[in-house]
């Protein structure tokens, strides 16, 4: 019973990545992890890297309204973070250049 217990548990805490999907990133639910997990695959397909503000917007929507990370020029909310009991939120931070191209992003928790 035990070992069935700890297999249960593990099943529960592993996190798939997910298949980019734009629509489903744009009416995710900031609770759960969809935005979290489709991330790995948006970035393995999408060279975010130089790509201009108005295609991120296309592809993320619009920024979360935040100003929790003061210095970051777009910020999007990817959902809590993803540990058993979920208190803080991960999120996805990027800068652009005077071009609006980004110059660099990085996935931070709070």
């Amino acid at each position: 019973m035990r070992r069935l217990m700890i297999l249960a548990l593990m099943l529960v805490s592993c996190s798939p990545g997910g298949r980019f999907d734009a629509t489903e990133w744009k009416n995710a639910d900031f609770t759960g992890r969809a935005r979290a997990n489709m991330l790995p695959d948006f970035l393995q397909r999408h060279r975010l890297k130089g790509m201009a503000r108005a295609e991120v917007v296309n592809f993320l929507g619009e920024p979360t309204a935040t100003d929790k990370w003061d210095g970051a020029d777009m910020v999007y909310v990817l959902g809590n973070d993803g540990t058993y009991f979920p208190i803080d939120n991960e999120w996805l931070l990027i800068d652009l250049d005077q071009h609006n191209r980004v110059v660099s992003f990085k996935q931070v928790k709070d």
